[in-house]
């Protein structure tokens, strides 16, 4: 047996070493009973060898086509269809007919409705395009819309620093210079979680009061464990210029989620102030570092 095993590596790289032992066999008939079995052996070895090397180089070649042709089409025609995708969204969002945003809004609304469509009341508007166009699969929604919605700020920024999407006909070109959709998904930003864009409203707001108010204690009743602690109210604007107080909420979450709202509704103004607010607080030497290092674990 290892007499065979010994053979079948050069028998499978040489096709002759067949013919080799079929012409040893012949060479006389004192050997014949001994070889026949080993050439027997080693040219059986040496054919199911050959298929499977065929067999998998003809896979290879057949996915080498795959890649170069159909694969290739097949990604022509996802971007095709994100491009559409991603314009839809520009016109939603920016288009200068007042009366063209409505009806690219209300279609959407409608098309999700028929569909029958779970989407969340949050969910970003380009997710939204995306899961009417491509269906319930959560995980191809999740990838396709965090991957155009990176595309939003890849277009460079304006003379105030906002960041741009990059134009619709160039998408294409984008996701194909990037690796492609899941490589843009892996790389880009994935959307802030609740928890993350409270925290850094928070930084944001926390030292930048807008004004101040000082309730009535026989009204809104505050103790000493409502100190340097954030509180939402709930107020109405009237038309004589003052705000109405209707509630006073001291829920945590409640508050995160206002804070979060912020943060969404402007995104640029309130990194701003986080980042003002950061640089405000950076030491500027070893001692203040110390200092605050200090201070903090205190």
């Amino acid at each position: 047996m290892q007499e065979i095993m010994s053979y079948i590596p050069s028998v499978a790289i040489n096709d002759n070493v067949g013919d080799f032992f079929d012409t040893t066999m012949a060479d006389g008939a004192a050997d014949a009973p001994m070889a026949s079995p080993l050439a027997a052996a080693v040219n059986c070895a040496n054919k199911g060898f050959r298929i499977a090397v065929a067999d998998l180089e003809r896979l290879a070649q057949q996915s080498e086509e795959w890649a170069g042709k159909e694969l290739a089409a097949s990604h022509r025609r996802l971007y095709a269809i994100l491009t559409e995708c991603y314009r839809y969204y520009l016109r939603l969002k920016t288009d200068a007919d007042g009366q063209v945003r409505k009806d690219l809004k209300k279609a959407l609304e409608t098309f999700i409705k028929v569909k029958n469509c779970t989407v969340k009341a949050t969910a970003h508007d380009m997710n939204r395009i995306v899961k009417a166009v491509f269906g319930a699969d959560r995980r191809r929604v999740s990838a396709y819309g965090i991957a155009l919605r990176s595309a939003l700020e890849a277009g460079g920024r304006d003379h105030s620093g906002k960041s741009m999407p990059i134009a619709a006909e160039n998408l294409a070109d984008w996701l194909t210079e990037r690796g492609g959709v899941e490589e843009v998904r892996l790389g880009g930003k994935k959307g802030l979680s609740i928890a993350q864009r409270s925290d850094i409203a928070k930084r944001a707001v926390g030292d930048r009061p807008i004004t101040t108010y000082k309730p009535d204690p026989r009204v809104i009743h505050m103790d000493t464990d409502d100190v340097d602690r954030m509180v939402l109210l709930v107020a109405t604007y009237r038309p004589n210029g003052e705000f109405e107080i209707n509630a006073v909420v001291r829920s945590g979450s409640a508050v995160n989620t206002a804070l979060a709202a912020h943060y969404s509704a402007d995104k640029d103004g309130v990194l701003s102030a986080a980042d003002t607010v950061a640089a405000a607080h950076v030491p500027n030497s070893a001692t203040a570092l110390a200092i605050s290092s200090f201070q903090a674990a205190a």
